[in-house]
């Protein structure tokens, strides 16, 4: 993925990317697959709802740390009732060190910001992530919430 960034984009005769044979494969490592997860995720393209759900369709493939990964994402699409919160995918992005999933959740929920309880000298630090790896929409809605 260092030497071509692109190459998640890349597509069998089936239609299916590096993400989808990494986490169909039952021996697959978590590790690889939210490696590859991760870099997909950094296309605009692959941020929006119509892309995120249309993996939902191959989830009948995911195993373990795979399934719980991919069940978070889809939670941020779905309003059930027993789904996760913003707050709850986002820190489990954290965890995982998913940086791209964690702006994806910016992106979706910017007042998430407010209820995490930063201190406000870390503010500014948190902008410029934001300014880096979100939109400049959410960008605005974390200020205006912070008013």
């Amino acid at each position: 993925l260092k030497a071509w960034p692109d190459a998640v984009k890349q597509k069998t005769r089936n239609g299916w990317t590096p993400l989808h044979a990494a986490c169909a494969c039952r021996e697959g490592s978590f590790e690889v697959a939210c490696l590859i997860f991760n870099s997909w995720l950094s296309y605009n393209e692959n941020r929006s709802k119509r892309a995120i759900m249309h993996l939902q369709r191959y989830n009948h493939n995911f195993t373990g740390d795979v399934k719980v990964l991919f069940s978070h994402l889809f939670a941020l699409y779905n309003n059930d009732a027993g789904n996760p919160s913003p707050n709850e995918i986002m820190d489990y992005f954290v965890r995982i060190e998913m940086r791209n999933g964690v702006s994806l959740v910016l992106d979706r929920n910017p007042a998430v910001v407010k209820t995490i309880g930063l201190d406000t000298n870390v503010m500014a630090d948190l902008l410029s992530t934001i300014g880096r790896c979100c939109s400049l929409t959410t960008m605005w809605e974390v200020i205006r919430n912070e008013q």
